[in-house]
């Protein structure tokens, strides 16, 4: 008899599990930078960085701001990498440009500097494909505004 128990359960256990299967199937496709488009980015960046005649920093992060790509080129300012990081990380986190935040900063709204994580910095923008913000670009040079160019040139040259 206690044989005969066992068999139904180990049938229901194994029900549970194939109903597991069938959710776990049913999750959707979520797009995700790739090792080519980290790599493409930072290739126009570079470039556009040259055709500034400049130097900087380069940071390319996931979608909760991590970085994934981390360039601080020759000559570059001293604090670039810095900047470059927080920029990625508000982008991402807070999904929107940061010159945004910047430009409310020069309006004198003060709020944006005390919200943890938000760079009020131009130079920042998230990186969307299927509108999913799957990670963020930041460029920082010694200049907002070439980072900002930079940044947009970059962006509009990027296929995803």
């Amino acid at each position: 008899m206690r044989n005969m128990l066992r068999l139904p359960l180990v049938g229901l256990t194994l029900l549970a599990c194939l109903g597991t299967v069938s959710q776990a199937q049913a999750v959707t496709h979520r797009p995700a930078l790739e090792d080519a488009d980290i790599l493409n980015l930072a290739t126009v960046a570079r470039q556009e960085l040259a055709r500034a005649h400049t130097s900087g920093c380069i940071v390319i992060a996931d979608p909760d701001g991590m970085p994934l790509y981390v360039e601080r080129q020759v000559n570059a300012f001293p604090n670039c990498l810095s900047a470059a990081k927080a920029k990625a990380k508000s982008a991402a986190l807070f999904e929107k440009p940061t010159n945004g935040d910047y430009q409310a900063l020069q309006k004198g709204d003060m709020t944006v500097l005390v919200v943890p994580h938000l760079s009020p910095n131009p130079g920042g923008s998230p990186l969307r494909a299927e509108g999913a913000v799957i990670g963020s670009l930041a460029i920082s040079t010694a200049d907002g505004v070439t980072d900002e160019t930079v940044l947009h040139a970059t962006l509009a040259q990027w296929k995803h």
